[in-house]
């Protein structure tokens, strides 16, 4: 899928891991987190291997909105809340920090990569929430905050919290600089961790320390993740003659809309929902909003992400289980990935080399669960229920002929449900509806044309080839399905 950054600031090649290693550090995953973890260690003397499946950032990385802000929405009073004002405190210093840090490395490298000082918006609609709270709980976890009333927008506001001098930048631009000098394997999956060693097709590196900085954790078999952690996806515009907007803008509402400015683009984001539950309408949505606000604008690109949640809307960097203190794990960034990235390399560069990260009580992996996030933890435990129940106990609902050209849906053949996509060309792909990582039965996303799986994000398109994790394997095809059933 094509994005504003992978569009315009491709990423060098590197080879596939075809032999056996020994390093200080094997880095697993080559997003955000991965690269600026192995840069970091790096700099610090220790001989580090990053693996990456596919191609350097090509997942959330080259699909995020791109900002580098401390301002996560709604999220201090909750914060206060959950945690309480030390911890919250932390969370919030640490991400002011990353904003810094991002700064201070462009300074330092002399990187173009587009860094821009912007404010930060969480704005209110006129019907929308009192954000007067938002704005005291913000003060006293530190943010440079302030309560104002804006005018002059292209939309209605009532009021928005500010969060002065935070940035946006473009990612791989600045992910290129920190390249060289790297040890770095593309197209080299990891297939297992087992003590030391970690497993890809063509190799193994065997490391004193692992970093598992994948979009979902991948060892199933420590750390309950699995259970704490749940996917969701959202979408983007990049719009073109649209009117100037300084600052970025994140509605405090239910519908969520963001806006900010990337050079001539005006990108307009928004209709997140729990991946497995899309019904087609989130591109239109986008668009429809696009019209009302910019009628003047037209669309130039259109891409989505996927963003990895935790129960309580903290990421979990540190310790991946407390039964192996070699392996250690940052995941679950949420929408806020750009300074949960740095944040998360500070945490683990000093964990690594013995040295001291003030704020890592906050991201501890091993956490109590505040209580907010019990109902949580039961709802995804819900979903696997029903997606398991679904599969084998709800029949086929829809006909292969009934499928219109370019939609899908879920038929029976030979006394077994497949996913069934009939091609815009009139041909019909099935492949097997059960999900390979837990067997939840998958629903289509018609907007991005792929089969999703509603428990653990797992994502795969009409042939069954794999988009995105936890799965590992790929959806078996149904090779003699026939045209019409």
């Amino acid at each position: 899928m094509q994005t504003l950054w992978n569009r315009t600031s491709p990423l060098p090649a590197y080879p596939r891991l075809e032999e056996n290693l020994h390093s200080d550090v094997a880095v697993v995953g080559g997003g955000m987190a991965g690269i600026l973890t192995a840069y970091a260690l790096h700099a610090r003397g220790l001989r580090v291997v990053l693996l990456e499946a596919d191609r350097l950032a090509s997942g959330v990385t080259a699909h995020t909105t791109a900002k580098l802000s401390a301002q996560h929405g709604m999220f201090c009073e909750r914060l206060l809340r959950d945690f309480g004002l030390h911890l919250a405190r932390q969370y919030m210093r640490a991400n002011l920090d990353a904003v810094e840090q991002f700064r201070a490395l462009v300074r330092e490298k002399n990187i173009n990569c587009d860094l821009c000082d912007e404010d930060a918006y969480l704005y209110a609609a006129p019907n929308g929430p009192n954000l007067a709270r938002e704005y005291e709980c913000a003060l006293l976890l530190g943010a440079p905050a302030r309560l104002t009333r804006p005018e002059g927008l292209p939309f209605p506001v009532r009021e928005a919290v500010c969060f002065e001098r935070q940035a946006r930048f473009s990612p791989l631009r600045f992910l290129a600089a920190l390249l060289p000098g790297l040890t770095i394997y593309e197209r080299s999956p990891v297939r297992d961790i087992r003590g030391h060693a970690v497993r890809c097709d063509g190799g193994t590196v065997t490391a004193e320390q692992i970093v598992v900085a994948t979009h979902f954790p991948m060892l199933e078999r420590c750390g309950l993740y699995g259970l704490r952690l749940r996917q969701e996806r959202s979408y983007l515009l990049a719009l073109t003659g649209a009117p100037p907007l300084s600052g970025m803008w994140l509605d405090a509402g239910a519908a969520g809309w963001s806006l900010q400015r990337s050079g001539r683009y005006l990108l307009l984001g928004g209709s997140a929902h729990r991946c497995g539950e899309n019904r087609g309408e989130s591109y239109d949505a986008l668009r429809a909003q696009a019209r009302r606000l910019f009628p003047a604008a037209r669309e130039a690109l259109a891409w989505s992400s996927q963003d990895c949640m935790t129960l309580d809307g903290v990421p979990y960097i540190g310790p991946y289980a407390s039964s192996a203190p070699f392996l250690h794990v940052a995941t679950g960034f949420g929408r806020w990935g750009m300074s949960g990235s740095m944040a998360a390399a500070n945490l683990l560069t000093a964990q690594l080399t013995g040295g001291r990260y003030p704020y890592a009580d906050i991201f501890s992996p091993q956490r109590f669960f505040p209580s907010a996030s019990i109902s949580a933890f039961l709802e995804g435990a819900g979903y696997a229920v029903r997606g398991i129940g679904r599969r084998l106990f709800v029949p086929a609902q829809t006909a292969a002929r009934d499928i219109a050209r370019g939609h899908a849906g879920i038929a029976a053949w030979q006394g077994k449900k497949y996913g069934v996509y009939r091609h815009t060309d009139g041909t019909l792909y099935a492949v097997d509806i059960a999900c390979p990582h837990h067997g939840c039965e998958l629903t289509w996303n018609d907007d991005e044309k792929s089969w999703d799986c509603p428990c653990h994000g797992s994502r795969f398109d009409y042939t069954g080839r794999r988009l995105a994790e936890p799965s590992k394997a790929a959806l078996r095809p149904c090779t003699d399905f026939p045209q019409e059933v």
